[in-house]
């Protein structure tokens, strides 16, 4: 007996009805929109922290030996990324200081021959008043229309007509007119510096270069010796 098989009639296929489908659908761009959304809203702060907290998870770098530590720039350089990776925030920041200390000499002998170059000489026979060594510096170019002479060593109520070794090239800096004015008090409505920053702005190149570099790879010396030691 031959069997004939029943044939459903060809038409245009149907959407079936998926519930589940949907809401699954709909909670992952729910998900999507809400890791959008704290991306936008993470902070520099935050970026930057997850930037160290990759570098501090990633291979770890040797450390430089006690020679290495001495090398200009690099060696601080080396030791701050050394810091930064065992989470020694303190000992990075000394570090990236006692690199950026180690450019200071050069940036000394730069603006000395650049100030000689203008016929100022960095020793003189005698004083000079503030005044005149205001329009020197002014008249070589090395003060522009903003900006003002600050004495790293103050005159504390000296006439600027009178002759004193305060005034001579070397305990001056050029400043523009609102760090000047910051230094002693509150200008255009914002505060007197910190003590920090009066000390940084209120000194000159040479006074930082001898202290930070001395202070800084004794520093560094001494601590590589405690990596160094057995353990």
């Amino acid at each position: 007996m031959e069997m004939t098989v029943a044939r459903m009639p060809l038409g245009d296929p149907k959407s079936v009805p998926d519930p589940e489908g949907e809401l699954y659908d709909a909670k992952m761009a729910e998900l999507r929109a809400h890791r959008v959304a704290k991306e936008r809203a993470q902070s520099p702060l935050d970026a930057a922290g997850q930037v160290i907290r990759g570098f501090q998870d990633g291979p770890r770098i040797p450390r430089p030996n006690v020679a290495e530590t001495f090398i200009p720039v690099v060696g601080p350089a080396w030791e701050a990324l050394g810091d930064l990776q065992d989470g020694n925030y303190a000992g990075a920041a000394l570090n990236g200081g006692m690199a950026a200390a180690d450019l200071i000499p050069g940036a000394v002998l730069i603006k000395g021959v650049r100030a000689a170059s203008k016929g100022i000489g960095l020793v003189k026979k005698g004083s000079v008043t503030a005044n005149a060594a205001a329009k020197m510096i002014r008249a070589r170019g090395l003060a522009g229309a903003g900006d003002e002479v600050h004495h790293t060593v103050a005159l504390k109520g000296l006439s600027r007509t009178a002759q004193d070794v305060r005034n001579h090239y070397p305990l001056l800096k050029v400043l523009p007119k609102e760090q000047h004015r910051r230094l002693t008090g509150s200008w255009n409505g914002k505060p007197r510096y910190d003590p920090v920053r009066r000390l940084w702005y209120g000194t000159t190149d040479w006074m930082k270069a001898g202290p930070l570099y001395a202070a800084g790879h004794t520093a560094t010396a001494a601590e590589q010796g405690q990596h160094d030691r057995p353990r």
